[in-house]
């Protein structure tokens, strides 16, 4: 059973900036973040064969997203990446600009930790001057934690869809290969997600030790959800323990390591491997 994710429960600063940064998400001095970051010594991961001086800009992918992920230290950089990269290299934030590829790229900032942030890249100079605001995962636990109303913020998604409605949404977007609008249901559904245990209170779920229920493989754990009751039944006619939120939620505290299975033994079933989880967040339906 996994418990709290270990991106949050043993990760700690390793330097100046990100106890910095950290003290500024935990302020929700979203400015004051940015502002940090746009100054700071960035670690862009690299393949140790390279030419010296030779700067990679190693992607990744989501749904067609391609997303770059820098870290605001190496060892934020080994912990992270050190299966895709086993070198580095040293940018910052003005360099990246000046040589960004493609508009449509994101750029990806400590990706699975704490302090992450996924953003245009000509969005780090607005929030920074405080022309935009950007919201940190860090700041949307921390506000969470503390807003008396959670529970209804976690009961409520954003657009009003009847759960079966939901699960028809699903199922077409499945059955047409259409990504956009898949990822657009699911991040505004209310999803069961079966624990181990009862839970009283949904928003356990942002707190150490919180149940979660392991599926899958030993070799690729996951972590099942349910738009529905009718399709929690199909997999599990036993009908486990579960919590009902708002996916966000869920995935703003989500297991290191573990992949998100959407509706297994349905027609609307997805597998997403436990890397691309933390990239759900940051999705955009496509204009």
């Amino acid at each position: 059973m996994p418990e709290e994710p270990a991106a949050q429960a043993d990760w700690e600063p390793a330097n100046d900036t990100e106890r910095a940064m950290l003290r500024a998400a935990l302020a929700g001095d979203r400015r004051e973040y940015f502002r940090i970051l746009a100054g700071a010594d960035l670690y862009l991961p690299q393949l140790a064969g390279d030419e010296p001086g030779e700067q990679r800009l190693i992607t990744g992918e989501l749904f067609g997203q391609t997303v770059l992920p820098v870290f605001t230290s190496v060892e934020a950089l080994a912990r992270q990446a050190s299966t895709a990269a086993d070198a580095y290299t040293v940018t910052n934030y003005p360099e990246l600009r000046n040589k960004w590829p493609d508009p449509s790229w994101r750029l990806a900032v400590n990706p699975g930790l704490p302090l992450d942030a996924y953003v245009p890249i000509e969005a780090v100079e607005g929030a920074a001057i405080g022309e935009v605001t950007v919201p940190t995962m860090a700041e949307v636990l921390v506000e969470a934690a503390d807003d008396q109303d959670l529970s209804d913020r976690m009961a409520t998604p954003s657009v009003e869809v009847p759960p079966e409605r939901v699960d028809e949404a699903l199922t077409e977007a499945a059955s047409a290969a259409d990504v956009g609008a898949y990822v657009a249901v699911l991040l505004d559904a209310l999803v069961l997600v079966p624990t181990e245990r009862e839970v009283a209170d949904p928003d356990e779920i942002l707190q150490p030790g919180f149940p979660w229920r392991a599926a899958g493989t030993p070799e690729t754990p996951a972590i099942e959800v349910f738009t529905s009751v009718e399709a929690l039944a199909r997999a599990h006619p036993d009908m486990p323990p579960s919590v009902q939120v708002a996916l966000p939620f869920a995935l703003a505290c989500w297991p290191e390591d573990y992949g998100l299975s959407v509706n297994p033994a349905s027609d609307s079933h997805i597998v997403l491997p436990a890397d691309y989880v933390p990239w759900l967040l940051m999705w955009e339906e496509p204009s």
